[in-house]
């Protein structure tokens, strides 16, 4: 029986006066504890947390049940229990007294002093130490920041934040209660011979994290001390409709590939996909798959179909599928959600994972469906956006599609970090196009494929173009965390192209062979003049055709858009502008366009709905769009990217193309070839690196022409392209090593700014998580994304645009449904005009923010302030880019011009006032 005192300690109160008893607090997050292990942790998560410990999973359960059972017991402390004073006078009438409340009660949060007291709770048995803060740090971090060293050193010197005399009794009873009735009482001896390791506490922490904010749930678990705890959290979790693990059925490994995806009539399952589906079934045990193929070989389709096998082979509970850009992971999102409506044992939540996705609609119908109320009603689909799934703890849905910042972020030191750790050990991980990663990004990576190493998480890395450094570094840090920092044996990537590497490797890894699309491209070196350019573009589509001309930076599209369009090349609405300073909504509209005009056709024999049209665009041509170009226009890029760019050359098969078109060819400018060696044009020296350049000049170009053949070609051109050492004629040799010296100190950089943040590795011997999140980047961090920390960009600002005409302010007039209409601003906007108004926006350019201005610029945009828009979910705390009725604005004394056609140009006020001076 617990005494009155021990019962007196409160955990909840409300403004109304309420208040729950710590503990019932403690006995609902026990019961809700073992639900989590019963009905929603996959058995593979459970087996990790649960290794090494002699009773295997039904210890593993005792031990989450009792963490989460006495994780708050740091608030039975005179530092927690001051803060409410009707309630601590309660407790003082009952013996934990108290004088006056602690001018320095913040030294001793709850979380550290629960550690402090589970520590000292264990040791009074018999547990050694270093043993004890392997278990107590898990209740030292269910906040989501694991306590510092010098924290814990300095704890128990703060007797009177701690509390002695009754207080301490009431701890120590309360501890031994929930000891008992959590089943750990005869397990404590046994466990004290097991040290948990880093992986085991981080996922104990996250699972303690999740039962902790269920429990604490009042829409859920009402501030009633008198309830049982058990049937109410049996019944919570009822109404909650929490999905449980995806457990897909055995099915053939044909009809699984014809059953889930829609093969055109008479198509056959590519190699590559047969071979992805078979070593998946093959693997002796989770490991790493690095897939590489052409672009258009099927990697998407062959990466699910096989991520389904190992779902089920090794128990997981899902799949995360990971793209670069936004962007990317919308398209992404409506294949994958395709996919999973075909699926016979559907999953029963998917997730969106980046900072726009509440304005993807394919995820707003999910949405729908799950915050219609708790308890779901689906409709047709069995799967929804689940309403408790949202913000950090969305990643833990089933299927999760996002950008590769929401792996990435599992080695980035911020708070809650262990809740992504679940959502990742509850998986089988897809990072498609790989190679985007940067050195910056890789360095985080590399770290994750170590925690998912130790974690034994199936992942499957996608790639058209991996060097074989970077493979080996991947492959590299994926087996040290799954050895613990030992060394396997050196692994032969799989042989041919496409190929498939596996570790650990199986036996008899399959010769793969390519699907039989071929082309032989002819690469041609023309120079970077507009003229030359703009009569290129008229000559070769005299007879019709579909040219795109992809340039390395924003203001070389602009430029080149105009000049083409200047000249009358074809009828302006048969030339389109692609690039990111567009305001989201219209670059959408800009692709849904595209995808119509030059997208896969229904069937070969089908016209092109354009005869004659240009596409100039930036990367985004090469990273999104899954377009069919006749000619390619290109700035010189590393190789790498450039045979991506090529990837859209002929990409469709077509029965017509006109005959000057009907050879694929790839006109490559940005560059002055009569030099030695060749200059690149400033704007692509700032996005790549000259080295980078030089290097895909010297391996594609011994002439100023070439043919290569895709794919066959693709291995040898990447491998030259990123060999250690490369050849290059005489005449280049004193620019190019100064050249390659930059670039070499520009990569050592790149891993140092990385460092910072980056999370500890699991194979490092700091023992227990403590100190893990030390030097973490602010909170806030989740606005953003977490792009400023794991990518290596210059610090941008997005700002929702509106137009000012008198004293209203407008949507612009281009919107659809919405354009024209006036905007509130003292009351909130309906939330259908919210939302539209969110997806108004555009990130403006980083050369704004240069040179000391991003305070200056922020100040700008701060003072467009709308109290009513603060009231609003979609609006509230967003900058605001005002428009005059010119759509044009000043901030930073920089000129900003935004044009639907155009997107959005900068100019400084002097610029912009010559320009517009009369002649």
């Amino acid at each position: 029986m617990l005494s009155d005192a021990t019962l007196s300690a409160w955990a909840k109160s409300d403004k109304d006066g309420g208040s729950l008893s710590l503990v019932r607090h403690l006995a609902d997050s026990a019961a809700v504890a073992s639900l989590v292990w019963d009905r929603w942790l996959p058995r593979h998560t459970k087996d990790a947390i649960a290794a090494g410990l002699p009773g295997e999973h039904a210890d593993g359960r005792i031990l989450l049940c009792w963490l989460a059972g006495i994780h708050d017991i740091g608030k039975l402390t005179p530092a927690f229990a001051c803060q409410v004073r009707a309630l601590a006078e309660v407790m003082h009438d009952k013996g934990l007294t108290w004088r006056h409340e602690p001018a320095n009660r913040r030294s001793l949060p709850h979380g550290l002093a629960g550690q402090i007291e589970l520590d000292r709770f264990l040791q009074l048995r018999g547990w050694r130490r270093k043993v004890a803060a392997t278990y107590s740090i898990v209740v030292g971090s269910h906040h989501g920041v694991p306590p510092t060293p010098e924290e814990i050193t300095r704890a128990p010197h703060l007797s009177s934040l701690l509390g002695t005399g009754q207080w301490a009794r009431s701890r120590e009873e309360l501890l031994a209660e929930m000891t008992t009735v959590t089943g750990a009482e005869p397990r404590l001896g046994q466990w004290q011979q097991v040290s948990l390791s880093l992986t085991q506490q981080a996922l104990l922490t996250a699972a303690v994290i999740v039962s902790d904010w269920l429990a604490s749930n009042q829409d859920l678990f009402a501030l009633d001390s008198a309830r049982d705890s058990e049937p109410a959290a049996a019944a919570v979790w009822e109404q909650l409709g929490l999905p449980a693990p995806w457990a897909p059925r055995p099915q053939p490994e044909a009809e699984l590939f014809q059953s889930r995806f829609e093969l055109p009539a008479g198509a056959r399952i590519r190699p590559l996909q047969v071979a992805c589906m078979d070593l998946a079934a093959r693997m002796p045990e989770a490991g790493l798959m690095i897939v590489e193929a052409p672009m258009g070989e099927g990697k998407t389709e062959a990466a699910l179909a096989a991520a389904e096998i190992l779902v089920r082979r090794f128990e997981l509970g899902g799949v995360f599928m990971a793209l670069p850009t936004m962007a990317t992971s919308d398209a992404m999102f409506a294949r994958v959600n395709r996919w999973v409506q075909r699926l016979p044992d559907t999953p029963g939540s998917m997730f969106l994972a980046h900072g726009k996705a509440a304005l993807n609609p394919d995820f707003a119908e999910l949405k729908r469906r799950g915050f219609a109320g708790i308890g779901l009603d689906c409709g047709d689909s069995a799967i929804a956006a689940h309403s408790w799934l949202v913000g950090k703890k969305g990643p833990l849905a089933n299927i999760v599609v996002g950008t590769i910042d929401q792996i990435l972020r599992a080695a980035l030191k911020s708070r809650h970090v262990m809740l992504r750790h679940l959502a990742l050990a509850n998986k089988v991980v897809v990072i498609d196009e790989v190679h985007a990663a940067d050195m910056y990004m890789s360095t985080y990576l590399c770290r994750c494929l170590e925690w998912l190493g130790a974690y034994r998480i199936p992942v499957l890395l996608l790639s058209a173009t991996l060097p074989p450094a970077q493979r080996d570094s991947l492959l590299s840090a994926y087996q040290r965390g799954r050895l613990g920092g030992g060394l396997a044996d050196p692994l032969e990537a799989g042989g041919g192209y496409p190929c498939v590497t596996v570790w650990p490797p199986v036996e008899a890894n399959p010769v793969i062979e390519a699907s039989g699309r071929s082309l032989a491209v002819q690469i041609i070196q023309i120079s970077d003049d507009l003229a030359t350019l703009v009569e290129t573009v008229r000559t070769e589509l005299a007879d019709g055709g579909v040219a795109g001309i992809v340039c390395n930076t924003v203001g070389r599209a602009q430029e080149t858009f105009s000049a083409l369009l200047a000249a009358q090349v074809v009828e302006p609405d048969d030339i389109l502008l692609v690039h990111s300073r567009f305001l989201a909504a219209h670059r959408s509209e800009l692709e849904q366009r595209l995808r119509a005009l030059l997208g896969p056709p229904a069937d070969a024999r089908d016209p092109r709905p354009v005869c004659r049209f240009v596409l100039v665009g930036t990367q985004v041509i090469e990273q999104t769009l899954d377009i069919d170009l006749d000619l390619l226009i290109s700035d010189l890029a590393p190789v790498d990217l450039l045979l991506q760019r090529i990837g859209r050359l002929h990409r469709h098969a077509r029965a017509v193309r006109p005959d000057r078109l009907s050879r694929p060819r790839c006109l490559v400018r940005g560059m002055d070839w009569r030099a030695a060696p060749p200059v690149p044009v400033s704007g692509s020296v700032a996005v790549y690196g000259e080295s980078r350049l030089l290097r895909a000049a010297a391996v594609l170009f011994s002439t100023s022409e070439t043919v290569v053949n895709v794919p066959a070609d693709i291995p040898g051109l990447v491998e030259g392209a990123y060999a250690e050492v490369v050849d290059v004629p005489a005449a280049w040799s004193d620019a190019f090593g100064a050249a390659e010296q930059r670039w070499r100190q520009f990569l050592h950089d790149q891993r140092d700014r990385a460092q910072a943040y980056l999370l500890a590795s699991p194979i490092s011997e700091i023992g227990t998580l403590r100190g893990w999140l030390a030097a973490s980047p602010p909170d806030d961090i989740d606005t953003v994304g977490g792009q400023a920390q794991v990518r290596d960009a210059e610090d941008t600002i997005e700002a929702i645009v509106v137009q000012r005409i008198g004293e209203q302010i407008h949507v612009l007039p281009e919107i659809p449904d919405f354009g024209g209409r006036p905007i509130p601003t003292a009351t909130e906007p309906s939330a259908r005009l919210a939302k539209v108004l969110a997806g108004c926006t555009i990130r403006l350019p980083a050369s704004l923010t240069r040179y000391g201005r991003m305070k200056k610029v922020i100040d700008a945009l701060e003072d467009n302030f709308y109290s009513g828009w603060q009231k609003s979910y979609w609006l509230a705390g967003e900058l605001v880019l005002e428009l005059d009725e010119q759509y044009s604005a000043e901030v930073a004394d920089q000129v900003l011009q935004y044009d639907t056609v155009l997107g959005l140009t900068v100019e400084s006020r002097k610029g912009a006032q010559r320009a517009r001076r009369p002649a």
